[in-house]
């Protein structure tokens, strides 16, 4: 867009310039005519006489007595005389108005002498018009393509993500009421998920399994707790809850007890 403007200014730039040196050479050329326009002779005054003035005469007659010239008189035409003053015409000539001879385009034609530099003026600003409405609407195609999203039909390697799931934690032994799994972690989470229906949780954590938590959880909700060490996760109502340890879903044992204990042992001892 900047560019197509700086386009279009310089052509205005151009055509100004040019108008301005056509003007000139007008006035230029209006003057050297006006000087060298033909004098007038009448109109000048002529130079005076290289010789003396004479004295004058006198017609006298015959005994001497000033002679008395009778008065000039200027030629008249007769009014009711038919002049044609025409060398090819004849008088018997029907004597025709020059404006009857004509019709109005030959006046006007006559009247209105173009001369060469307006008609070249005129022609080059209709070609600097045509000009700046190209470069306008070429500027506008180009930006309007380019606004355009484009479509590459070059393939991008696509790389396939496989998400891996983690196996689920198996039942070490089971006795009772109560399922051990053992981890290999010192630290991680535990969370219950009601599932089927809402069930009662109770978070005990360390050897003399200390209550951390303890509470009912609604079906579609869940309790994740970060737990060290070892921990036991009673369930009141397990058909209900699903368990996962470290991102790993807990397998329940089956029979499934009506209250089941979940009790988790962690091989690596946590660091103080």
């Amino acid at each position: 867009m900047i560019v197509a403007l700086e386009v279009v200014g310089a052509l205005v730039v151009l055509v100004v310039l040019a108008m301005v040196a056509l003007r000139i050479r007008k006035l230029r050329r209006d003057e050297i005519r006006a000087l060298s326009k033909p004098v007038e002779r009448r109109l000048m005054a002529p130079p005076p006489s290289p010789y003396a003035p004479s004295k004058g005469f006198r017609l006298l007659d015959a005994e001497g007595a000033p002679l008395i010239r009778p008065p000039v008189e200027r030629p008249r035409l007769d009014p009711a005389r038919h002049y044609v003053f025409s060398e090819l015409s004849t008088p018997n000539d029907e004597v025709v108005n020059s404006s009857l001879r004509h019709n109005d385009d030959w006046f006007l034609s006559r009247s209105s002498n173009r001369s060469t530099l307006s008609i070249v003026l005129r022609r080059l600003v209709v070609l600097v018009v045509i000009a700046l409405v190209v470069v306008v609407l070429a500027t506008y195609y180009v930006n309007h393509h380019d606004s355009k999203p484009t479509h590459h039909n070059s393939t991008t390697p696509t790389t396939s993500v496989t998400t891996t799931t983690a196996p689920p934690l198996l039942v070490t032994s089971a006795s009772g009421d109560e399922a051990i799994y053992d981890v290999s972690l010192a630290r991680y989470r535990v969370t219950v998920t009601a599932t089927g229906g809402s069930t009662s949780a109770v978070y005990d954590v360390g050897p003399t399994n200390t209550l951390v938590w303890r509470g009912t959880i609604e079906e579609g909700h869940d309790e994740s707790l970060v737990v060290s060490g070892d921990s036991r996760i009673t369930l009141g109502s397990p058909s209900n809850a699903s368990v996962a340890v470290a991102g790993r879903s807990v397998h329940f044992p089956s029979p499934l007890p009506p209250t089941l204990a979940v009790v988790v042992r962690s091989s690596v001892k946590s660091r103080s």
